[in-house]
Protein backbone atom coordinates (compact mmCIF):
# COMPACT_ATOMS: atom_id res chain seq x y z
CA UNK A 1 0.00 0.00 0.00
CA UNK A 2 2.88 2.38 0.76
CA UNK A 3 4.22 1.90 -2.76
CA UNK A 4 0.82 2.71 -4.26
CA UNK A 5 0.49 5.86 -2.16
CA UNK A 6 3.95 6.97 -3.24
CA UNK A 7 3.04 6.46 -6.90
CA UNK A 8 -0.22 8.39 -6.42
CA UNK A 9 1.67 11.25 -4.80
CA UNK A 10 4.26 11.35 -7.59
CA UNK A 11 1.52 11.55 -10.20
CA UNK A 12 -0.31 14.35 -8.39
CA UNK A 13 2.88 16.37 -7.85
CA UNK A 14 4.08 16.02 -11.43
CA UNK A 15 0.68 16.88 -12.88
CA UNK A 16 0.40 19.90 -10.61
CA UNK A 17 3.82 21.11 -11.73
CA UNK A 18 2.87 20.71 -15.37
CA UNK A 19 -0.41 22.58 -14.89
CA UNK A 20 1.38 25.43 -13.12
CA UNK A 21 3.92 25.64 -15.92
CA UNK A 22 1.14 25.70 -18.52
CA UNK A 23 -0.71 28.45 -16.70
CA UNK A 24 2.46 30.56 -16.52
CA UNK A 25 3.07 30.00 -20.23
CA UNK A 26 -0.50 30.98 -21.10
CA UNK A 27 -0.21 34.07 -18.94
CA UNK A 28 2.92 35.21 -20.76
CA UNK A 29 1.28 34.56 -24.13
CA UNK A 30 -1.81 36.59 -23.28
CA UNK A 31 0.29 39.53 -22.06
CA UNK A 32 2.45 39.77 -25.20
CA UNK A 33 1.67 39.02 -28.79
CA UNK A 34 3.42 35.93 -30.10
CA UNK A 35 5.68 37.04 -32.94
CA UNK A 36 5.86 35.17 -36.21
CA UNK A 37 9.52 34.41 -35.52
CA UNK A 38 8.73 32.77 -32.18
CA UNK A 39 5.86 30.82 -33.71
CA UNK A 40 8.13 29.59 -36.47
CA UNK A 41 10.72 28.41 -33.93
CA UNK A 42 8.05 26.57 -31.94
CA UNK A 43 6.71 24.93 -35.10
CA UNK A 44 10.21 23.99 -36.22
CA UNK A 45 10.93 22.43 -32.84
CA UNK A 46 7.74 20.42 -32.95
CA UNK A 47 8.42 19.22 -36.48
CA UNK A 48 11.99 18.31 -35.53
CA UNK A 49 10.74 16.31 -32.55
CA UNK A 50 8.26 14.45 -34.73
CA UNK A 51 10.97 13.84 -37.33
CA UNK A 52 13.38 12.42 -34.78
CA UNK A 53 10.69 10.12 -33.41
CA UNK A 54 9.81 8.89 -36.89
CA UNK A 55 13.47 8.33 -37.72
CA UNK A 56 14.04 6.29 -34.56
CA UNK A 57 10.95 4.18 -35.22
CA UNK A 58 12.18 3.59 -38.76
CA UNK A 59 15.63 2.54 -37.50
CA UNK A 60 14.09 0.12 -35.02
CA UNK A 61 11.82 -1.32 -37.72
CA UNK A 62 14.71 -1.82 -40.16
CA UNK A 63 16.96 -3.31 -37.50
CA UNK A 64 14.24 -5.72 -36.45
CA UNK A 65 13.57 -6.79 -40.05
CA UNK A 66 17.24 -7.40 -40.75
CA UNK A 67 17.74 -9.36 -37.53
CA UNK A 68 14.69 -11.56 -38.18
CA UNK A 69 15.70 -12.20 -41.78
CA UNK A 70 19.25 -13.19 -40.78
CA UNK A 71 17.88 -15.62 -38.20
CA UNK A 72 15.44 -17.07 -40.70
CA UNK A 73 18.21 -17.64 -43.25
CA UNK A 74 20.25 -19.39 -40.58
CA UNK A 75 17.48 -21.94 -40.07
CA UNK A 76 16.54 -22.30 -43.75
CA UNK A 77 20.11 -22.90 -44.94
CA UNK A 78 21.17 -25.04 -42.00
CA UNK A 79 24.00 -22.93 -40.61
CA UNK A 80 24.84 -19.40 -39.53
CA UNK A 81 27.66 -19.24 -42.12
CA UNK A 82 25.50 -20.19 -45.10
CA UNK A 83 22.70 -17.98 -43.78
CA UNK A 84 25.12 -15.03 -43.64
CA UNK A 85 26.20 -15.73 -47.23
CA UNK A 86 22.57 -15.77 -48.32
CA UNK A 87 21.92 -12.46 -46.59
CA UNK A 88 24.98 -10.88 -48.22
CA UNK A 89 23.77 -12.19 -51.57
CA UNK A 90 20.39 -10.58 -51.03
CA UNK A 91 21.75 -7.15 -50.04
CA UNK A 92 24.22 -7.15 -52.94
CA UNK A 93 21.40 -8.01 -55.35
CA UNK A 94 19.15 -5.28 -53.93
CA UNK A 95 21.86 -2.66 -54.41
CA UNK A 96 21.86 -3.02 -58.20
CA UNK A 97 18.24 -3.80 -59.12
CA UNK A 98 15.14 -1.55 -59.34
CA UNK A 99 13.32 -3.22 -56.46
CA UNK A 100 13.37 -2.11 -52.85
CA UNK A 101 15.36 -4.11 -50.33
CA UNK A 102 12.26 -4.31 -48.17
CA UNK A 103 10.14 -6.07 -50.80
CA UNK A 104 13.07 -8.30 -51.77
CA UNK A 105 13.48 -9.23 -48.11
CA UNK A 106 9.75 -9.96 -47.88
CA UNK A 107 10.00 -12.40 -50.81
CA UNK A 108 13.34 -13.93 -49.84
CA UNK A 109 11.83 -16.31 -47.30
CA UNK A 110 9.70 -17.91 -50.02
CA UNK A 111 12.63 -18.05 -52.43
CA UNK A 112 15.01 -19.51 -49.85
CA UNK A 113 12.65 -22.47 -49.45
CA UNK A 114 13.27 -23.52 -53.07
CA UNK A 115 17.01 -22.75 -53.06
CA UNK A 116 19.63 -25.31 -52.00
CA UNK A 117 22.24 -22.75 -50.97
CA UNK A 118 23.20 -19.08 -51.14
CA UNK A 119 24.56 -19.38 -54.70
CA UNK A 120 21.31 -20.82 -56.02
CA UNK A 121 19.35 -18.20 -54.11
CA UNK A 122 21.24 -15.56 -56.10
CA UNK A 123 20.18 -17.20 -59.39
CA UNK A 124 16.55 -17.40 -58.26
CA UNK A 125 16.61 -13.76 -57.16
CA UNK A 126 17.80 -12.82 -60.66
CA UNK A 127 15.01 -14.87 -62.24
CA UNK A 128 12.40 -13.35 -59.94
CA UNK A 129 13.56 -9.83 -60.77
CA UNK A 130 13.29 -10.52 -64.50
CA UNK A 131 9.83 -12.04 -64.09
CA UNK A 132 8.68 -9.04 -62.05
CA UNK A 133 10.04 -6.59 -64.64
CA UNK A 134 8.36 -8.35 -67.56
CA UNK A 135 5.04 -9.19 -65.88
CA UNK A 136 4.61 -5.89 -64.03
CA UNK A 137 4.20 -7.67 -60.70
CA UNK A 138 5.85 -6.38 -57.56
CA UNK A 139 8.87 -8.38 -56.44
CA UNK A 140 7.16 -9.89 -53.42
CA UNK A 141 4.23 -11.26 -55.44
CA UNK A 142 6.59 -12.55 -58.13
CA UNK A 143 8.64 -14.30 -55.44
CA UNK A 144 5.58 -15.96 -53.94
CA UNK A 145 4.51 -17.22 -57.36
CA UNK A 146 8.02 -18.47 -58.16
CA UNK A 147 8.02 -20.48 -54.95
CA UNK A 148 4.66 -22.05 -55.82
CA UNK A 149 5.72 -22.82 -59.37
CA UNK A 150 9.04 -24.37 -58.32
CA UNK A 151 7.36 -26.47 -55.64
CA UNK A 152 4.22 -27.60 -57.44
CA UNK A 153 4.59 -26.79 -61.13
CA UNK A 154 3.39 -23.81 -63.19
CA UNK A 155 -0.26 -24.74 -62.60
CA UNK A 156 0.20 -23.79 -58.93
CA UNK A 157 0.96 -20.16 -59.85
CA UNK A 158 -2.40 -18.74 -60.87
CA UNK A 159 -1.20 -15.14 -61.14
CA UNK A 160 1.50 -16.15 -63.61
CA UNK A 161 -1.16 -17.64 -65.88
CA UNK A 162 -3.15 -14.40 -65.72
CA UNK A 163 -0.06 -12.30 -66.53
CA UNK A 164 1.00 -14.48 -69.45
CA UNK A 165 4.14 -15.85 -67.80
CA UNK A 166 3.05 -19.41 -68.53
CA UNK A 167 2.90 -18.60 -72.25
CA UNK A 168 6.31 -16.90 -72.16
CA UNK A 169 7.73 -20.13 -70.78
CA UNK A 170 6.38 -22.00 -73.81
CA UNK A 171 3.79 -24.08 -71.95
CA UNK A 172 0.48 -24.74 -73.70
CA UNK A 173 -2.77 -24.13 -71.85
CA UNK A 174 -4.04 -27.31 -70.19
CA UNK A 175 -0.75 -29.19 -70.54
CA UNK A 176 0.54 -31.01 -67.47
CA UNK A 177 3.91 -29.63 -66.42
CA UNK A 178 5.99 -30.99 -63.55
CA UNK A 179 7.81 -28.88 -60.98
CA UNK A 180 11.16 -29.94 -62.47
CA UNK A 181 10.09 -28.91 -65.98
CA UNK A 182 8.77 -25.61 -64.66
CA UNK A 183 11.99 -24.86 -62.83
CA UNK A 184 14.10 -25.66 -65.89
CA UNK A 185 11.93 -23.43 -68.09
CA UNK A 186 12.31 -20.45 -65.75
CA UNK A 187 16.09 -20.83 -65.72
CA UNK A 188 16.13 -21.14 -69.52
CA UNK A 189 13.84 -18.18 -70.32
CA UNK A 190 14.37 -15.77 -67.41
CA UNK A 191 17.84 -16.83 -66.28
CA UNK A 192 21.22 -15.54 -67.44
CA UNK A 193 21.46 -15.67 -71.22
CA UNK A 194 17.73 -16.30 -71.60
CA UNK A 195 15.25 -14.34 -73.68
CA UNK A 196 14.34 -12.15 -70.70
CA UNK A 197 17.58 -12.59 -68.79
CA UNK A 198 18.39 -8.85 -68.83
CA UNK A 199 14.91 -7.42 -68.18
CA UNK A 200 15.84 -6.24 -64.68
CA UNK A 201 18.87 -4.32 -65.96
CA UNK A 202 16.75 -2.43 -68.48
CA UNK A 203 14.08 -1.68 -65.89
CA UNK A 204 16.77 -0.22 -63.63
CA UNK A 205 17.22 2.65 -66.10
CA UNK A 206 13.65 3.87 -65.66
CA UNK A 207 12.65 6.62 -63.22
CA UNK A 208 10.83 4.12 -61.02
CA UNK A 209 13.93 1.94 -60.94
CA UNK A 210 16.18 4.85 -60.00
CA UNK A 211 13.88 5.91 -57.16
CA UNK A 212 13.76 2.33 -55.90
CA UNK A 213 17.55 2.08 -55.79
CA UNK A 214 17.73 5.39 -53.89
CA UNK A 215 15.32 3.91 -51.36
CA UNK A 216 17.64 0.91 -51.05
CA UNK A 217 20.53 3.21 -50.18
CA UNK A 218 18.43 4.73 -47.40
CA UNK A 219 17.45 1.28 -46.14
CA UNK A 220 21.12 0.23 -46.03
CA UNK A 221 22.02 3.42 -44.14
CA UNK A 222 19.27 2.70 -41.61
CA UNK A 223 20.52 -0.88 -41.28
CA UNK A 224 24.08 0.22 -40.50
CA UNK A 225 22.88 2.96 -38.13
CA UNK A 226 20.55 0.60 -36.27
CA UNK A 227 23.39 -1.83 -35.53
CA UNK A 228 25.10 0.85 -33.42
CA UNK A 229 22.36 0.92 -30.83
CA UNK A 230 20.14 -2.12 -31.54
CA UNK A 231 21.81 -4.40 -28.99
CA UNK A 232 21.64 -1.69 -26.34
CA UNK A 233 17.98 -1.07 -27.17
CA UNK A 234 17.14 -4.76 -26.75
CA UNK A 235 18.96 -4.81 -23.41
CA UNK A 236 17.09 -1.76 -22.16
CA UNK A 237 13.73 -3.14 -23.30
CA UNK A 238 14.60 -6.42 -21.63
CA UNK A 239 15.26 -4.57 -18.37
CA UNK A 240 11.95 -2.77 -18.75
CA UNK A 241 10.12 -6.05 -19.34
CA UNK A 242 11.80 -7.53 -16.26
CA UNK A 243 10.72 -4.50 -14.20
CA UNK A 244 7.10 -4.97 -15.24
CA UNK A 245 7.24 -8.68 -14.43
CA UNK A 246 8.66 -8.04 -10.96
CA UNK A 247 6.16 -5.28 -10.18
CA UNK A 248 3.11 -6.60 -11.99
CA UNK A 249 0.94 -6.81 -8.87
CA UNK A 250 1.67 -3.21 -7.89
CA UNK A 251 1.06 -1.99 -11.42
CA UNK A 252 -2.23 -3.89 -11.63
CA UNK A 253 -3.36 -2.38 -8.34
CA UNK A 254 -2.47 1.10 -9.57
CA UNK A 255 -4.31 0.48 -12.86
CA UNK A 256 -7.40 -0.62 -10.92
Amino acid sequence: MATKQRIDLDVVVKNSQRIDALERSLGRTSNSALSLGKAAKIAAGAIAAIGVGAALRSLVRVGSQVESLGLRFKFLFGSAEEGAKAFDTLTEFAGRVPFSLEEISAASGNLAVVADDAAELNDILEITGNVAAVSGLDFRTAGEQIQRAFAGGIASADIFRERGVRSLLGFKEGATVTAEETRAAFFRVFGKGGQFGAATDEFANTLEGTISMLQDKLFKFQDVASREFFDELKEQLGDLNKFFEENQETIDNFAT
